[in-house]
């Protein structure tokens, strides 16, 4: 190679060095970034667990942004020694780079009115309904979220609580989730809102026109013709309450739907009606009543108060459910010791206690990765009471990190 050929080799050697080291940094960068970030959230949840179970208030915090400035370098030298003639001089190439990353991460502590009453605030059943149709365990969702069953006695509401420490009702609070849980299993339950159609007393004695047709589907409605004869009516589909059934709702008449949800409609939308209906799946053992719904700060405390305070108990299914293959005792077993436990997906310190999530349970009973998808459920549901934090105003916290 000649001397006009040594900066050429150089130029192209960094450019090319340079050009493997940009993608690679930063595609390392996003995903250690996610990982932390993920890893931070779980283990603030955590906190928070350890917190109730000392009677502390909870707080959290959330990173809202993530900047990160990438500095790429390179150098190069040629490094040439004396020989016979200018041509045999051996030449010796030095070249190299280097990456310097600059993060700027901005945490913004979550607090105020808005997400104090969010937390404080029970649970919709469009939350539960969601929950329910991304294939979580029923049984699951609503041993974390319920805070009991209502049911009618002799003609009197008596609620069954989910609360180990009322045996009695907690007992028969879990043999209905085991019932539910065992029709979600054969695919004999169903979690759906009541449809119906609302007509309204307004007629034609005519057929619609294109037009009218039209403009009335533009706004919701339909012209419907209930039969040879009669004029056509304007009708709404209506999109209902939730009900948890163990039969085919539009198999109802339209009027017995509407019904149905009109006398759903008088309660808060923290109830969510179950209906267990003899003559159908699983109906030998019914259920009219209403799922209670917890918030999200009473969901912490149950299983803060689980650890040791309040701890639940196995219970079997009743005689008339069918089989239900995961019932752990707890709900969710966050492990208490005095050291960092081994195995631990999450861990925390708290008030000279170590709080975990081991990757296998320990409690007899507990099924192989329950602990974890209740954790998932956990999460999900913290993330449905946190709102858009990226344009709060919030403390700028720069970490150097050298490359």
């Amino acid at each position: 190679m000649g001397r006009t050929g040594v900066p050429q080799a150089i130029v192209a050697a960094l450019l090319l060095l340079s050009g493997c080291l940009s993608p690679i940094a930063m595609h390392r960068a996003v995903l250690e970034y996610d990982r932390t970030v993920s890893q931070v959230e779980a283990e603030l949840l955590l906190l928070n667990i350890a917190r109730a179970r000392h009677y502390r208030p909870v707080h959290f915090t959330a990173v809202s942004s993530v900047a990160a400035t990438f500095d790429f370098r390179m150098h190069a030298g040629v490094i040439g020694r004396l020989g016979v003639s200018p041509d045999d001089a051996p030449v010796d190439l030095q070249f190299g780079s280097s990456v310097a990353e600059n993060p700027t991460v901005t945490i913004v502590p979550i607090s105020g009115e808005e997400f104090t009453k969010r937390i404080l605030r029970p649970f919709e059943e469009s939350h539960l309904g969601f929950l329910i149709r991304q294939g979580f365990d029923i049984g699951m969702v609503l041993r974390l979220m319920a805070r009991g069953i209502t049911i009618h006695e002799n003609g009197e509401p008596v609620i069954l609580f989910n609360a180990p420490s009322k045996p009695e009702g907690y007992i028969e609070f879990r043999r209905r989730l085991l019932h539910l849980t065992a029709l979600e299993n054969a695919s004999r339950l169903r979690t759906e809102p009541i449809v119906y159609e609302e007509v309204y007393p307004f007629a034609l004695e005519r057929a619609p026109t294109p037009a009218e047709a039209i403009a009335a589907i533009e706004k919701g409605y339909r012209w419907i013709i209930p039969g040879a004869g009669k004029p056509a009516v304007l009708s709404r589909k209506v999109t209902g309450r939730l009900a948890i059934t163990n039969y085919d709702l539009y198999r109802l008449p339209n009027e017995d739907r509407r019904r149905l949800n009109e006398e759903v409609e008088r309660y808060p939308v923290d109830h969510v009606l179950v209906d267990i209906r003899p003559a159908h799946p699983g109906g030998e053992y019914p259920l009219r009543g209403f799922i209670l719904l917890r918030s999200f700060h009473a969901i912490v405390g149950f299983v803060a108060r689980g650890i040791s305070e309040d701890q639940e108990f196995a219970v079997s299914p009743d005689t008339r459910s069918g089989h239900v293959e995961r019932n752990p005792s707890r709900t969710l077993e966050i492990d208490e010791s005095d050291g960092r436990p081994p195995e631990a997906e999450f861990a925390v310190a708290f008030e000279d206690k170590h709080y975990a999530i081991r990757k296998f349970p320990i409690t007899e009973g507990m099924v192989p990765s329950w602990n974890q998808e209740a954790f998932t459920v956990l999460s999900n549901l913290y993330q449905m009471t946190v709102t858009d934090v990226s344009g709060a105003r919030a403390p700028l916290i720069t970490i150097p990190k050298g490359g």
